[in-house]
């Protein structure tokens, strides 16, 4: 998905250097660029400065600023990509994990394991940072409905175990995971362990609430 352009004055364009082409299309190196873009505004974001300016993106491509605006009308713009990206790819990591579960528990756990596997990775505290950006409101309310959606999958494998009121039982099951998250970033316990007392957690809260 490309952000809106921004066109820059002729004499600005005229004075840049003009980037080789590094695939067979002008298609194909537009992708490569924008992923090039992508990439290096996670490497400043993860870095911990905060917001970053175009000038700082374009160095670190090796880019002229003017190039960055044939994509990017601002480095919000730019963040914004960046989480949407990240939310569409672990949106859809879900997914595939809690579909390719053998029965409707095991949909549950698997999602549970998805999230927590890719705050393991690393890619959580990428998101969490660049959520703590100012975005354009367009762009904030997109990026809002992406992280809503996370919990969809979750709500089909409660649905599946023939919860009365899904979507309820799965904020309280993303409200203890929150918990667990924190645990695994502050460094008091892996995901792995974590993983084992906050499955028998949930799976105890949607027994008793069944049994209801």
């Amino acid at each position: 998905m490309l952000a809106t352009n921004r066109t820059m004055p002729p004499s600005a364009r005229q004075n840049d250097p003009v980037p080789k082409i590094a695939a067979p299309t002008v298609a194909e190196n537009r992708e490569l660029r924008r992923d090039a873009l992508l990439a290096a505004a996670a490497t400043l974001i993860q870095r911990g400065s905060g917001t970053f300016t175009v000038a700082e993106v374009a160095h670190e491509v090796g880019l002229s600023r003017s190039a960055v605006y044939e994509y990017y009308s601002s480095a919000a713009e730019l963040i914004a990509d960046v989480l949407v990206d990240e939310l569409s790819a672990w949106s859809a990591s879900l997914e595939v994990s809690t579909n390719e579960a053998s029965d409707a528990g095991q949909r549950v756990h698997a999602w549970i394991h998805g999230i927590l596997a890719y705050v393991a990775d690393g890619r959580h505290a990428l998101l969490r940072s660049a959520a703590a950006i100012e975005l354009p409101p367009t762009r904030r309310a997109e990026v809002h409905e992406l992280h809503q959606a996370l919990i969809a999958p979750l709500v089909d494998a409660l649905i599946a175990t023939g919860s009365t009121d899904p979507v309820r039982q799965a904020r309280y099951v993303w409200g203890v995971v929150e918990v667990a998250i924190a645990r695994i970033e502050g460094g008091e316990a892996s995901a792995a362990d974590e993983s084992i007392p906050l499955i028998a957690f949930v799976d105890a809260a949607l027994r008793g609430t069944t049994a209801r």
